[in-house]
């Protein structure tokens, strides 16, 4: 075809040009003219090997949008018919099957009542691949966000909500549109914290390091939540301050257990504590009277020696108990059961030994037995680890009563078991300290009491009524005494 002018000017404008420009004709879509510059950028040999190819022929199967080309390519035909002209982006491919991307200026003329249609094309390929890696780069930012296990926020310089992951949806059971652009500090935080933080966020804004501090966010039920923030300004790209970000990490249950172990070695502090209290009472009063015994032995009435010795007979049985709890509660700490050894015994007799012992302590109360029913005459038990139950419960009995308090003990005995209860007149106990009986280290504070010991004697109890299949209970009332009850299966256990 002979371009509109002369050779001249198609030499300096058209074929010189650095761009390339294509002609088609409007109804057949087939390439009829070209430049220099148009066989290079599509690949082909020659000129002649580019005329009669259509847009079709040279373009990617699909478009950007997943549009078929040739759909494609008629809807903008269309459109530059229309209007003149337009300018789109489009996927191309050589003949060699590379790809590559152009930025396109379709305009439409008429020459000798003959419909044409001419296009410029810019070279863009370099430009997509750099939007397509940066559209990874940020879809992978994103999906690092929305799936980080941390709160990730950004609030502008006045510390208004812009922006944060669906991790702080979660945790404060806000979505993100309830609350973008309201204030943080008066939407999460408790009255009481908001002066401090916003001071905080005012530091971090002007660039001064404050991350690793902690604080409470209110969640949308009114819960609090312990978060721990690392704060960094924003700025734009001419170095303004346009925001904050601020990562949190939920520490809520770390805060918990820190508190936990925190009472935890408190306990054991005072477990130590109390231990070599307990242990050094007795063998005090041991070393006390064994020295009066070697040093003025002649000089004692025989009725002097007895009671010297039942004293230092007694701390040593004292002593001896405080040891087995101390295996014990060792046994139970480690997950291992109390040995229990059933054989044959006279019930009886243990609760009678029990009291006798009780009776020995030389304290003014009165320890009554009743049985409702006859006791067996024997019951298939460990003997050693039910004295060891009736001992500690009588002596937590005396220890809370006053002076010439009644102490009952009760047995019922029906075909299948053999209950025993251990009923005092003494300070009782509140209904949360009942739930805590059995706790290890558990000692009730009473302060009119004489309240010493480990705070093991009940825990150690109920393992070994549980070892024999049996079951305990305590009932209590502040003032009006406390009964402690077990239960014995008459059935012989293996």
């Amino acid at each position: 075809m002979e371009h509109p002018g002369h050779n001249e000017f198609r030499e300096r404008v058209f074929e010189s040009s650095p761009l390339p420009i294509v002609i088609m004709d409007a109804k057949t879509y087939k390439y009829i003219d070209c430049n220099w510059a148009s066989i290079a950028i599509y690949g082909y040999p020659s000129k002649e090997a580019l005329f009669g190819k259509t847009p079709m022929d040279v373009s990617a199967p699909l478009q950007y949008d997943g549009t078929p080309s040739p759909e494609k390519a008629v809807f903008y035909i269309n459109k530059a018919l229309q209007e003149g002209s337009v300018v789109f982006e489009w996927k191309h491919q050589r003949p060699d099957g590379e790809f590559w991307d152009a930025e396109v200026h379709l305009l439409s003329f008429a020459v000798d009542n003959r419909q044409l249609l001419q296009f410029s094309l810019v070279d863009i390929t370099k430009r997509k691949q750099a939007e397509e890696e940066l559209r990874k780069e940020m879809a992978f930012s994103k999906s690092l966000v929305d799936t980080a296990h941390a709160i990730v926020l950004v609030l502008d310089t006045e510390g208004r909500i812009l922006q944060f992951n669906p991790y702080m949806e979660e945790i404060s059971g806000y979505k993100l549109a309830e609350v973008k652009g309201k204030d943080w500090f008066t939407t999460f935080l408790p009255e009481e914290d908001d002066s401090k933080v916003r001071t905080l966020f005012h530091k971090a804004v002007d660039n001064i390091q404050v991350g690793g501090n902690v604080n409470p966010i209110l969640t949308k039920d009114g819960h609090e939540r312990q978060i721990e923030w690392y704060d960094k300004r924003l700025e734009d790209a001419y170095g303004n301050v346009v925001g904050l970000l601020a990562v949190g990490q939920d520490v809520t249950e770390q805060k918990k257990a820190e508190g936990v172990l925190r009472k935890l070695d408190q306990a054991k502090s005072d477990f130590i504590s109390i231990v070599a209290h307990e242990l050094r009472t007795p063998l005090v009063a041991i070393f006390g009277y064994s020295e009066l015994l070697e040093d003025d032995g002649n000089h004692l009435t025989k009725e002097q020696r007895e009671s010297y010795l039942s004293i230092v007979q007694s701390n040593a049985e004292v002593l001896n108990r405080l040891v087995d709890d101390l295996l014990d509660i060792g046994r139970i700490q480690i997950g291992r059961p109390l040995e229990i050894l059933f054989q044959e015994a006279d019930l009886d007799e243990i609760i009678e030994k029990a009291t006798a012992s009780a009776n020995g302590q030389g304290l003014r109360h009165k320890i009554i037995v009743t049985h409702n029913k006859p006791l067996p005459e024997t019951i298939w038990i460990d003997g050693g680890r039910i004295t060891q139950v009736l001992n500690n419960l009588l002596n937590n009995a005396i220890k809370y009563s006053p002076q010439g308090g009644t102490i009952e003990i009760q047995t019922l005995t029906d075909e299948e078991k053999v209950t025993v209860s251990i009923q005092d007149q003494g300070v009782g106990m509140a209904p949360q300290q009942v739930e805590h009986v059995f706790d290890r280290f558990y000692c009730v504070d009473v302060s009119n009491s004489r309240n010493t010991g480990l705070g093991l004697g009940m825990t150690i109890v109920k393992h070994i009524i549980d070892g024999h299949g049996g079951e305990i209970s305590v009932k209590s009332c502040l003032g009006e005494g406390t009964t402690v009850a077990f239960t014995l299966p008459r059935r012989r256990r293996n």
